[in-house]
């Protein structure tokens, strides 16, 4: 403005100096104006406007610079991936005036996620699905470039709009990348006050993708440090309690929660072996869409976790819904459908496998990556970790059990049947000596009863060990005929 004021000024002098030279002179002859050169004037006037018209492009530029300016100090203060997007979208829209701005993010060649602003509410629900990556977004994702048009529809790519979808005509694309490595792309559309968006608007939008992809990178680094920190403390945790002999379902049932809310899954569950070798039990299930299935019992053969089981190894389904080897895992009920599938088999420290993780992620959602699958193979560790000590305990317990009853078995055999042993041969020897009448009757009455109390407690001896053969060394029943000699 300093500039433009200084301009005017110079005319405005020129002009009073003008009339201040009329006035002294007395007299005003029309003739006499044309004492200053109108060519010169003409030549003069021209200057001034192509020197404002400079000094306005020279402060749109510094508007611009400075907004770009801001647009990087907002991306790089932002810290989580969703802010730095909407920040990215943001800041491109308003740089170059477009009318509509969005963001592709690409994954595995495909368009995995896109953030978009410019259209009001309404119009978003009319239009419905969000764009999958075909025509011209999808040239751009397998050929990334960047792509200034004046009219997209005249391109060869373009594949035309859905319904209710506004009309755009200028497009401008560029690709968000750092060191080779593609994030995604910016796509402005409808250059408000021009046809089409300009060489600036090109330089400015690859200035502000090249601090996206930037931004991009530190926010999934910082996410993925976060989640990693996250899954080292409650590991800690579980560790602790697995130690603390903390019960296994509860432990199994923190890791399958766990390990649904670090990988965005809709459903996890952890499945078991049981007795009939193409039969799994459910023994831990969680899930948004589906109610509780714990003890269900699914085919080894049409599951995830069994084709995991089989394998050995990870297995990733891209669509359950068309792969047999899911089909038990998406029933036709309140489950409602599922999308990519990931199973890790649960290996225990003899190396025996116990079980399988499976956690699935809604349909149209991003697939799993390197680190969704490095946070897994860490949770089926742990989980393995978990069933084989529950099965030592298992197996600790009835050692136990075992020990107690061999312990039992043998003071019944040796301390209370020897006694009672005993004990009838002393009745039997007083009813020996004793004469007929009723005391030698209710003597022998007593030596049935011991006779009947011993083979109870043989009973209850073998039954504690039923492989067990009787000894040799066991008494022999008391009872003998009445009048018999003591042995």
């Amino acid at each position: 403005m300093p500039v433009v004021r200084a301009v005017n000024g110079m005319r405005n002098l020129m002009t009073d100096d003008k009339l201040q030279r009329h006035a002294v002179s007395g007299d005003h002859d029309p003739a006499r104006d044309v004492t200053f050169s109108q060519v010169a004037r003409l030549e003069l006037d021209e200057l001034l406007d192509q020197l404002l018209l400079r000094v306005r492009d020279v402060q749109g530029s510094q508007g611009r610079l400075r907004g770009l300016l801001r647009a990087f100090l907002a991306v790089a203060r932002a810290d989580d991936l969703d802010k730095v997007l909407w920040h990215v979208v943001e800041a491109a829209r308003e740089l170059v005036d477009a009318r509509y701005a969005a963001l592709g993010m690409v994954s595995r060649g495909h368009l995995a996620r896109f953030v978009h602003t410019g259209m009001d509410t309404e119009t978003v629900a009319a239009v419905g699905h969000l764009p999958d990556g075909k025509g011209l977004l999808g040239l751009l994702v397998e050929h990334p470039q960047t792509l200034r048009l004046a009219n997209i529809a005249e391109h060869r790519a373009s594949a035309g709009f859905p319904e209710h979808h506004p009309p755009m005509r200028s497009f401008l694309g560029v690709p968000i990348q750092i060191s080779g490595r593609i994030f995604g792309h910016l796509y402005l559309t409808d250059k408000q006050g021009a046809a089409e968006f300009t060489d600036d608007d090109e330089q400015l939008v690859q200035a502000l993708a090249t601090a996206a992809a930037a931004a991009i990178e530190n926010a999934t680094l910082l996410s993925e440090s976060r989640r990693r920190h996250t899954w080292q403390t409650t590991m800690v945790d579980i560790s602790t309690q697995l130690l603390a002999g903390t019960d296994t379902d509860e432990v199994l049932k923190q890791l399958v929660h766990h390990a649904r809310q670090t990988l965005g899954g809709v459903a996890a569950s952890v499945s078991v072996p049981t007795d009939d070798p193409d039969l799994l039990r459910l023994a831990v299930t969680e899930g948004d869409l589906d109610q509780p299935r714990t003890g269900a019992f699914i085919p080894m053969a049409d599951s995830a976790g069994g084709a995991a089981i089989t394998a050995r190894k990870m297995i990733v389904i891209g669509d359950p819904l068309t792969d047999p080897r899911a089909t038990a895992d998406c029933p036709v009920g309140p489950i409602g459908p599922i999308g990519e599938t990931i199973a890790v088999p649960l290996i225990g420290a003899d190396d025996s496998v116990n079980g399988a993780l499976t956690v699935s992620r809604a349909p149209d959602t991003e697939p799993f990556d390197q680190l969704d699958k490095d946070l897994i193979t860490a949770v089926a560790a742990h989980a393995g970790l978990a069933l084989h000590l529950s099965q030592v305990r298992a197996d600790g317990e009835q050692v136990h059990l075992l020990d107690d009853r061999e312990r039992i078995g043998e003071d019944l055999r040796h301390h209370v049947i020897q006694r009672l042993f005993r004990h009838g041969l002393e009745l039997q020897s007083a009813v020996s000596r004793s004469k007929e009448g009723p005391t030698r009757s209710a003597v022998q009455a007593q030596i049935d009863e011991v006779d009947a109390i011993i083979r109870d407690v043989r009973a209850a001896v073998f039954a504690l060990h039923p492989t067990q053969p009787v000894l040799d060394n066991d008494p022999p029943p008391v009872h003998h005929p009445v009048g018999a000699s003591r042995p």
